[in-house]
Parts: C-alpha cells; sequence; structure tokens
C-alpha cells in the first residue's frame, strides 16, 4: 500500500539545538577521534539549520517581505 511521504521539513532551531548538544558533548570527552566526529556533527547540523532557514524563507514569502521591511 502507498503512503504519502512526509516532506515536512524540521525546524531550523532543533537542528541548532543538536549542534549545540554536540558542542557540549565534544567538550565533555577527551578522546580527540570522538571530540572530532562530535564537532563534524555539530557542523552537519548547522548545515541543516540554515537549509531549514532557506526553505522556510522560500516557502513563506510573506516572511522574506516583513523581514525586508524590518530591517
Amino acid at each position: 500500500m502507498d503512503q504519502p511521504e512526509d516532506t515536512t521539513a524540521l525546524p531550523a532551531r532543533f537542528y541548532r539545538r543538536k549542534a549545540a548538544a554536540a558542542r557540549r558533548s565534544a567538550e565533555a570527552v577527551t578522546t580527540r577521534a570522538v571530540k572530532e566526529r562530535l564537532h563534524n556533527l555539530a557542523r552537519d547540523f548547522d548545515r541543516l539549520a540554515d537549509a531549514a532557514d532557506r526553505a522556510e524563507q522560500a516557502s513563506d514569502p510573506l516572511r522574506v517581505s516583513n523581514k525586508s521591511i524590518a530591517e
């Protein structure tokens, strides 16, 4: 049976919280490889957050217009 594909993007704040958590975890570990992996994971979450921001702006023209007016 075909199921509808969920195309809802997670909000950028979700990815930013995950990035912050990865950075906090990286500060707590002593193994260099684990620390590096956590920092890489944080960068990946930051990229996902940036992409989510861009997608939200592209899908909501009023938000982009209002942001321009506010600046």
